[in-house]
């Protein structure tokens, strides 16, 4: 081969490198910014306006909202499943919309927040006052029917009143 036919196919090699590094510097940049905006937005199908921990509790105290605090992580099966099903009802979603504001924390990215808040198992959601103290928590996945019958227990201040079960038997 001629020194300029090397020459021009190392020049290629390089420039095609640089293309692949920028490329996947921009995709790393572009999932990091998913990932903090919660699990619901990164399918595009939900409306779920999450927050971050700190804007969160924040926007709670101004709106007068109660707080729905969602811990998960990307590998949690449950999590998907809870993101696949429960969070993409229309109830929910409308229902989350106009009576809480929603908190995501993945607690592989935010260890010491999960640490604060004793979490040991995924998902778990912790329901709070606009104050943010601290009405219950909830391990595991929950169906959307049952969700929802939580979030308007909750959002009703019947905790105040009345146990879960009876406040089910009014609905």
């Amino acid at each position: 081969m001629k020194r300029e036919n090397i020459l021009i196919v190392a020049i290629i090699c390089i420039a095609f490198a640089g293309v692949m590094i920028y490329n996947k510097s921009k995709s790393e940049k572009q999932a990091d910014a998913i990932q903090d905006k919660g699990p619901a937005q990164i399918s595009g199908t939900s409306n779920i306006d999450w927050q971050g921990y700190d804007q969160g509790m924040e926007l709670a105290k101004t709106e007068n909202k109660p707080i729905f605090l969602y811990f998960h992580a990307d590998w949690c099966t449950y999590c998907k499943k809870l993101t696949k099903t429960t969070f993409r009802n229309k109830a929910v979603l409308n229902y989350l919309k106009d009576n809480f504001i929603s908190i995501t924390v993945n607690t592989d990215k935010k260890q010491e927040l999960a640490t604060q808040w004793s979490i040991r198992g995924l998902p778990t959601l912790w329901f709070l006052k606009s104050d943010n103290s601290k009405i219950s928590s909830i391990p595991g996945f929950i169906d959307a029917k049952q969700f929802l019958h939580i979030l308007k227990y909750i959002h009703t201040a019947s905790y105040d009143k009345m146990s879960f079960q009876e406040f089910v038997k009014t609905i």
